[in-house]
């Protein structure tokens, strides 16, 4: 009998059943009275054990209760299994049940039957707490999360001594944190981070449990963190992650799990400060705890889903390729290692869509922002258990990748999804929440797409500018509470877009003025390396493009140019964005004659084209994004044609033409400088393409034959 199949709820019945069940419970008593008698062979032979299991089976209810009688019987005879030698694995199991029959009827249970386990019934309680809290954590059960809240309740109210009550009162926080961050019960969170704290000052130094009373305590902290966005409680969680890790060192069960846990708190620092060394020691920390752990450990999926989170978000701020690669590997690997309904399956799928949104960002790969959207939709189906927060950030991630997606296509049913989806997150984030300001981002954002798409599908409608005047609510709210707006640039931006549409929609002045305003206030607060500056230099630009042609004055046009120029050069910034940049600033040059103007952001354009198309995406998704700039090489040649630079012309228009070509090309070009700088890796790639080459000589012949 293993620790799951053991009955989670007892019933006081006066008899055990059905006639077998009756026969069982004789048959065991039978073997229990011989084993106490001196015949350790009745109890030790593996018939008792199947007699249990048997007798646990017939009698139990289909809502899962067993009579007390039969669970007091189970466990006697595991007690006399112990006593008779069977080895210590019969210890935990048999003063586990023995709780669960003292906390039905305390007269069944004597003190010296526990004292035959070298135990109390506290012990028993603290032992039950346990097993029915690490039951909870791989359970949508809530009923385990009460009991297990319940038991550990009672077992910290026997008030042991030192250690033990410290291990009592962490597990204590641990459920009540637990059930705070998927029920949002009370004061479940500020319960966790009072029992966590006495467990820190009541563990004696050096103790084994000083390492998980240490990260539980944290883990609370985070909790609330996550929740009030209050920086305090994050510096109070990452002196006890770093406490934590201190006391978990030379081998310690936990020194691999909470190294992860400070790298995910040094995330969520960088996140609100910025400070790359923050990423970079999240990322080792990450790293070092995922290679720690092999497939079936218990930290496993913990470990890799803590890494892909921390390698997204580093890849996202510093466009490191490789980075958002290995995110989605570790997401994936999470997702492998959790059972199905496991309540974790919710945060981790979601961790999975954002690492495959942000790989769709960099890379622009069609089939990461489908797979995205269906990770999404599995996290937000799987959130059962979580609290009205979490299911608002699903919401919220719902609403952004259908949103991209949408855009993408000019799919109404997405963008109405997006919509719908921003909207419930906004409506579960009350006034005052630290996320509401987010949401509403996204809820104006998605509002924006939907009016662009509405534009094109019925154009001059009223319901447009509906559209356009609840998103300019949303993001005016959002951009009043900037202490809790964790992306005020991106709020500014999309508001100054908003008003700018309202403008040319409806021709208010005032909106065109606001416009600008707007979005000159979030390039101001936009720093140099954001990957945000380009899409936003982009849309600032647009709005001096309005102005400068409803007014016609050069100083329009020339702000106009100069924020797409420093658009095209933000490297951070994804090339989508900078190349739109570059059109936008050629294009306007071009039609005011200014050609030499014009030929430099056509030059800056077409040296992105490679970039955008680059040689890591599918042949056609490089393709779509080609074909989406087939102009460019055309309008760049015209350009430097006008400037009388023909040769340049010719070079463009030959640049433009074959960009794949040329990056076939390159893959066969010998590493001739690079046998200069590092030879032994020039020499491991003429092995591969040596190799390569004879893999095509030996397969093209036979698929010939067939």
């Amino acid at each position: 009998m293993s620790g799951e199949s053991e009955p989670e709820r007892l019933v006081t019945a006066p008899d055990a059943g059905s006639d077998e069940a009756g026969e069982l419970l004789g048959e065991l008593w039978h073997r229990i009275e011989a084993g106490s008698g001196g015949d350790a062979g009745a109890v030790l032979d593996e018939t008792a054990l199947r007699i249990a299991d048997r007798l646990l089976r017939v009698t139990a209810t289909s809502s899962g209760e067993t009579p007390v009688e039969v669970v007091h019987a189970i466990a006697i005879m595991r007690v006399i299994r112990f006593l008779s030698g069977a080895g210590d694995d019969e210890r935990s199991p048999a003063l586990s049940l023995l709780t669960e029959v003292w906390r039905a009827v305390p007269e069944l249970v004597s003190d010296d039957v526990f004292a035959a386990l070298g135990a109390r019934a506290d012990d028993g309680l603290a032992l039950l707490g346990s097993e029915l809290l690490q039951r909870a954590q791989l359970s949508a059960d809530r009923s385990l999360l009460d009991q297990a809240v319940d038991v550990l309740e009672e077992a910290v109210r026997a008030e042991p001594a030192g250690d033990e009550l410290a291990g009592r009162l962490s597990n204590l926080g641990l459920a009540y944190r637990l059930r705070a961050e998927r029920y949002g019960v009370g004061d479940d969170l500020r319960s966790a981070l009072a029992a966590g704290e006495r467990s820190v000052s009541v563990c004696p130094e050096g103790a084994f449990e000083q390492a998980g009373c240490l990260a539980n305590l944290a883990d609370s902290f985070l909790a609330r963190f996550e929740r009030d966005s209050d920086p305090r409680d994050l510096r109070q969680a990452l002196a006890a992650y770093r406490a934590a890790v201190v006391a978990a060192r030379d081998g310690h069960p936990l020194e691999v799990v909470v190294a992860g846990k400070l790298g995910i708190a040094l995330k969520e620092r960088f996140v609100m400060s910025g400070h790359q060394e923050d990423i970079d020691s999240a990322v080792d920390l990450c790293a070092r705890a995922a290679a720690s752990v092999a497939p079936g450990d218990v930290f496993y999926a913990q470990c890799q889903t803590n890494l892909g989170s921390a390698l997204a978000v580093r890849a996202t701020w510093n466009n490191l390729r490789g980075d958002i690669e290995a995110a989605v590997t570790a997401c994936r690997n999470a997702l492998d290692a959790t059972a199905p309904g496991e309540p974790a399956a919710s945060v981790r799928w979601s961790n999975l869509s954002a690492a495959l949104h942000d790989r769709y960002e960099l890379l622009r790969a069609r089939d990461d922002l489908d797979d995205a959207v269906a990770a999404a939709q599995s996290a937000l189906a799987g959130a059962g258990p979580h609290t009205p927060e979490h299911r608002a950030l699903l919401f919220a991630n719902v609403s952004n990748i259908l949103r991209i997606r949408g855009d993408l296509d000019d799919d109404r049913a997405d963008l109405e999804g997006a919509v719908d989806s921003a909207r419930s997150a906004v409506k579960l984030s009350p006034t005052g929440h630290a996320e509401r300001a987010n949401r509403l981002n996204n809820l104006g954002t998605a509002l924006l797409s939907r009016f662009e798409a509405e534009q094109r599908q019925n154009p001059g409608t009223g319901a447009a500018v509906d559209l356009l005047t609840e998103g300019i609510a949303a993001l005016t709210e959002a951009t009043r509470d900037d202490a809790r707006n964790s992306n005020l640039v991106g709020s500014l931006s999309t508001l100054g877009l908003l008003l700018l549409k309202r403008f040319q929609h409806a021709g208010a002045a005032d909106d065109l003025t606001a416009a600008i305003e707007a979005s000159s206030a979030a390039v101001a607060a936009c720093p140099a390396e954001h990957p945000l500056l380009a899409g936003i230099a982009l849309n600032l630009g647009s709005a001096w493009r309005e102005a400068f042609e409803h007014r016609g004055t050069d100083a329009e046009r020339a702000a106009a140019i100069r924020s797409w120029q420093s658009g095209t050069v933000a490297a951070t910034s994804p090339s989508v964005f900078r190349l739109a940049c570059a059109r936008q600033w050629a294009e306007l040059a071009a039609e005011q004659r200014l050609w030499h103007l014009a030929a430099e952001g056509y030059g800056h354009a077409v040296a992105l084209l490679p970039v955008v198309s680059w040689r890591g995406l599918r042949r056609l998704d490089q393709e779509n994004e080609l074909m989406r700039q087939a102009t460019v090489s055309r309008d760049a040649a015209a350009a430097l044609l006008a400037t009388a630079d023909p040769a340049t012309a010719l070079a463009h228009l030959e640049q433009g033409r074959a960009v794949l070509w040329t990056q076939r090309l390159d893959l066969r070009s010998g590493p001739a400088a690079l046998h200069h700088t590092a030879p032994e890796l020039a020499e491991g790639l003429d092995r591969v393409r040596a190799a390569l080459d004879g893999v095509n000589a030996v397969v093209t012949p036979s698929l010939r034959q067939h």
